[in-house]
């Protein structure tokens, strides 16, 4: 497939429309700017970490269907490449991130880290922060290129790709959420992370019924199941295992989370994950599309709490944090609404071909 052909398939007659609500969204965004500057930076920010971890969750979905095959990877094709083939494109925003420093991180004007300053030097600095942002999102987007269809669709193709991604995104993790306080770590927060992409894409694959059939419906219930169970669980052993510790830089990360509102978000996300649980956790209801569409719902909505929480407490901020929470609700909608987009022109572009034939 030439680059033409690719961008025109996952492109396509939606071009107009995208530009013209791409063109609102940035006229708003530069009058909030001129009132908000930080709290529009950070609510870029948090909507652009949604919006590549939904390509991304999508295409590391493909690329490990063409290592291990299955008949969940070909019912949902459409909505999966759909969602891989916008990775490029959220990629370069990634310059804005990279321009937006001082306004988000506190490391970024060398006040963060002033009692580190060996750390900030070697590794939060905002030259070392751009490169590895820009390697990454280049990595990112030949990943999703490939998942969408351009280039080889090998398995060594699909391998390396996750290698690469394996790797990558725990230095993504580190610095686009977790070094917002710079004071704390957590060794299991890259794989939270990518399992966080992971459940962003599964969940619109499942609230738009990308598998179709009951069979391939019940596969990606399951692993919506997976990620959420995984994420709950994670999160929790990292608590405990640090809250035990008792050191006063991890203890911090709680006790501000622990104030409100962030005790009531943390409530809220966990009912939401329960709500989920019941219901993808029996056979029967991972059967029926409108069970499954409300497990999905909830399962985004524990998401987007959980990334709320892991994101905004850091500034401190009512506007920021209202930002960032609008920011990343958007950010969900729009993926839901190009994977819907991806979904009917590829089925369309399917059935064009047989219209075709018979004639």
């Amino acid at each position: 497939m030439s680059p033409a052909d690719w961008i025109q398939r996952n492109l396509g007659a939606n071009t107009p429309v995208s530009l013209r609500l791409f063109g609102l969204i940035a006229l708003l965004l530069v009058a909030l700017a001129l009132v908000f500057p930080a709290a529009v930076a950070r609510a870029f920010v948090a909507g652009w970490i949604v919006a590549i971890s939904a390509g991304m969750g999508a295409s590391i979905l493909v690329h490990t269907h063409r290592l291990t095959r299955g008949r969940w990877g070909e019912a949902a094709r459409p909505a999966l490449e759909g969602l891989a083939a916008t990775v490029p494109f959220v990629a370069l925003l990634g310059l804005v991130v990279i321009l937006v420093q001082p306004l988000v991180w506190p490391w970024a004007d060398g006040s963060g880290l002033a009692d580190k300053p060996d750390v900030a030097t070697l590794y939060l600095n905002p030259v070392h922060f751009g490169v590895r942002a820009i390697v990454i999102l280049a990595g990112w987007s030949v990943i999703g290129m490939l998942a969408a269809g351009l280039g080889p669709q090998g398995r060594l193709a699909s391998g390396l790709s996750i290698a690469f991604y394996a790797i990558s995104v725990h230095f993504a993790s580190i610095d686009w959420i977790m070094s917002l306080e710079p004071h704390w770590s957590s060794t299991t927060f890259g794989a939270m992370f990518a399992i966080t992409q992971l459940g962003l894409a599964l969940g619109l694959l499942v609230v738009t019924d990308a598998g179709g059939a009951p069979g391939p419906r019940d596969d990606f219930a399951k692993l919506l199941l997976v990620t959420v169970l995984g994420l709950v669980y994670m999160q929790f052993m990292q608590y405990i295992v640090q809250w035990s510790g008792n050191l006063p830089e991890k203890v911090a990360y709680y006790v501000l989370r622990s104030e409100f509102p962030w005790q009531a978000v943390a409530i809220l996300a966990t009912l939401l994950a329960a709500s989920a649980f019941a219901i993808l956790s029996r056979t029967a209801l991972r059967h029926d599309a409108a069970y499954t569409t409300i497990a999905a719902d909830c399962a985004l909505a524990f998401i987007a709490l959980f990334l709320c929480f892991e994101f905004a407490p850091a500034f401190r901020d009512w506007t920021s944090t209202l930002f960032c929470l609008v920011a990343i609700v958007g950010a969900i909608g729009l993926m839901l609404s190009l994977t819907v987009g991806a979904i009917a022109s590829r089925s369309a572009s399917a059935r064009k071909p047989k219209r075709e034939a018979l004639r």
